[in-house]
């Protein structure tokens, strides 16, 4: 006899007062919950419920085991979700290109503590999600508007200070003032050639609700279409960072990582936001509980969709 199986039937139909509604708790046909019931009278030697016309009964003995059977089909089920657990040898996490290192192994570590081994993929935009469902990737961090994130950060504008690259060769670009770095203040040239400079936006980012609100503050600022550049490599755009004074748009933890002054970025504000998207998994809540572990590996903060709103 599967006697939890049997026990679960027992406690859903003693609950509900009803073999329908108990069939329906337990997402079994109704017949084959009665038929476990009665095969679990039998093999207790006792009734457990008096079955009437327009309800269910507990017995003395029901209303005496009743407690005992709703705590070992519990337990049953924290087994199961322990055993499932330890069937995790590992997730392969999808995430953005560029993270730090030092965050990846500061998130194997964290999900370590959860007896979860991380292995990490940097995958572009576009791909992560057909990954997923290939069944490549266990889990993947995918874009989504900010209303919907939920892992996210603010972007925010990364500057090269006038002597970043280092050298005798290196050329001095002026630098851009303030706390906050305004759209209007790129019309100015950095250096002596003439050249405007330009805000890159990263490939991670040419989405809607943050390439679109990007090009009408650049519009309204000023500023030409070609000063604002989506998907340009990250070297490229280091460089042109160094070499002409441009501006990135990216996290602050991007900034960081590379040695650039990060600020927020005047006149717009955008968000760098994620959902979640894992296959069916032994562990997925387990997944859930490792939001924080995902947001530090790929330099995000987690934000609660009741904090988005």
């Amino acid at each position: 006899m599967d006697l939890i199986g049997h026990l679960e039937a027992f406690v859903a139909v003693a609950e509900a007062r009803s073999f329908t509604k108990g069939a329906e708790a337990c997402g079994t046909p109704q017949p084959v919950v009665s038929r476990r019931i009665s095969a679990l009278e039998r093999h207790l030697g006792t009734a457990l419920l008096h079955r009437t016309s327009r309800r269910v009964e507990l017995t003395n003995a029901g209303r005496t085991l009743l407690p005992h059977a709703a705590d070992l089909v519990a337990r049953a089920g924290h087994f199961h979700n322990l055993a499932a657990a330890a069937r995790v040898a590992g997730l392969n996490v999808g995430i953005p290109p560029g993270p730090s290192p030092r965050a990846l192994v500061a998130a194997r570590r964290a999900a370590a503590d959860h007896g979860v081994t991380l292995t990490f993929a940097e995958q572009p935009r576009a791909e992560r999600a057909s990954l997923v469902r290939l069944g490549r990737l266990d889990v993947a961090l995918l874009p989504c508007p900010p209303d919907e994130e939920e892992l996210g950060t603010e972007l925010g504008a990364a500057t090269a200070e006038p002597d970043a690259a280092g050298g005798p060769d290196a050329v001095a670009v002026g630098t851009l003032r303030g706390r906050r770095v305004h759209l209007d203040q790129l019309r100015r040239s950095a250096g002596d050639d003439g050249r405007p400079r330009e805000l890159h936006v990263d490939a991670e980012d040419d989405v809607p609700w943050v390439r679109d609100p990007v090009h009408r503050a650049a519009r309204a600022a000023g500023l030409r279409d070609h000063q604002v550049r989506v998907g340009t490599p990250s070297i490229e755009a280091l460089t042109c960072a160094l070499e002409y004074g441009d501006v990135l748009l990216c996290t602050r933890e991007w900034a960081a990582a590379r040695q650039l002054r990060w600020r927020h970025l005047g006149g717009v504000a955008v968000r760098r936001s994620y959902t979640v998207a894992s296959r069916p998994h032994p562990a997925r809540e387990l997944v859930r509980s490792l939001l924080p572990v995902l947001a530090l590996a790929a330099g995000l903060e987690p934000r609660s969709r009741s904090e988005a709103s």
